[in-house]
């Protein structure tokens, strides 16, 4: 069908331009989409459809115009691409209803009536998506499915993918003219190439100086209690020396090795208890061991009496 794009350019030029646009376009804008529109003519005039939509969809964006859009929508038109056509025919409805131009509306509605019978389309269905997939047609991601949409005829790429999951494309020639073509996306197939890392292990540690500290500590503590039993002997063989609240001399002496024993039991049990704290923290926190690393001694704390003496020590182990 011939396009009556040189009557259209008449009725456009009659009718004059109604601006559409949110911001007001610049002077240099308004410029540059004048010359772009009159190029685009000529181009026209010359049989040149591609380039002359190109020249007027960049006159449109710099100063968007409902006049440019009715002729961007019949050179896509007379270009093949039909679906973009479509939607620019639709849009130039709405704005001429909108601003109440009833000429303007009846080319609108004239373009959708010649287009719209001949629109191709595709019906993408999708089986069994994967967790976080996504389809793009065009490079554009589609999220409706199972409906006839659309397209420009030509070459429509589909490409779907999803993470740990082999992607998979297809081309799909879509014929002019009206007609659906009916695409099946698979179930997209596991990348064997990614493989679930295992949990690692939790890793081994030298926990040496732990043992040793906190070993050291617990032969502490005991030494600590074992002092708190002298003094409690020491007070009372001292109670033995007095009468109520007084004391010989031996009773006052018997006092103070009390007192001088319980001193030293209260500070080694603080002493050893704060080593044990140290080991306890040691155990968790000490270094890694590397794989290759042989084991190291370990010890832990003894507590044995010898002859007429106490004793704290350390068992080691290799």
């Amino acid at each position: 069908m011939t396009i009556p794009l040189r009557l259209l350019a008449a009725c456009l030029v009659v009718l004059g331009w109604a601006s559409t646009a949110t911001a007001e376009p610049t002077a240099e804008d308004k410029a540059a989409a004048e010359a772009l529109f009159e190029e685009g003519l000529a181009m026209v005039e010359r049989g040149e459809i591609a380039p002359a939509c190109a020249r007027f969809a960049e006159s449109q964006r710099r100063d968007p115009q409902l006049g440019t859009l009715l002729y961007l929508a019949t050179c896509h038109e007379q270009e093949g691409k039909t679906a973009t056509a479509w939607v620019e025919f639709k849009e130039a409805l709405a704005q001429a209803e909108q601003t109440n131009k009833p000429d303007r509306a009846e080319q609108a509605k004239q373009g959708i009536a010649r287009v719209e019978p001949n629109l191709a389309r595709i019906r993408l269905k999708v089986v069994e998506p994967a967790d976080a997939q996504t389809v793009k047609v065009n490079g554009r991601e589609v999220r409706t499915f199972d409906v006839a949409l659309p397209y420009d005829p030509g070459d429509i790429a589909i490409e779907a993918t999803a993470p740990g999951h082999t992607p998979h494309t297809a081309t799909v020639a879509l014929a002019a003219g009206a007609g659906t073509v009916d695409v099946t996306v698979p179930k997209l197939a596991a990348d064997a190439t990614v493989v679930d890392k295992p949990k690692q292990p939790e890793p081994e540690r030298d926990r040496t100086l732990a043992y040793i500290v906190g070993g050291t500590g617990l032969g502490v503590v005991a030494l600590g209690f074992a002092f708190g039993g002298v003094a409690m002997a020491e007070q009372g063989s001292a109670d033995e020396s007095c009468d109520g609240r007084f004391c010989n001399q031996e009773g006052l002496d018997g006092h103070d090795r009390a007192n001088a024993w319980a001193w030293a039991s209260n500070i080694t049990i603080g002493v050893g208890a704060a080593a044990v704290a140290t080991g306890v923290v040691l155990f968790f926190v000490g270094p890694e061991l590397s794989p290759a690393e042989p084991s190291k001694p370990t010890a832990s704390p003894s507590l044995g009496p010898g002859p007429g003496q106490l004793g704290a020590g350390a068992t080691w182990t290799f």
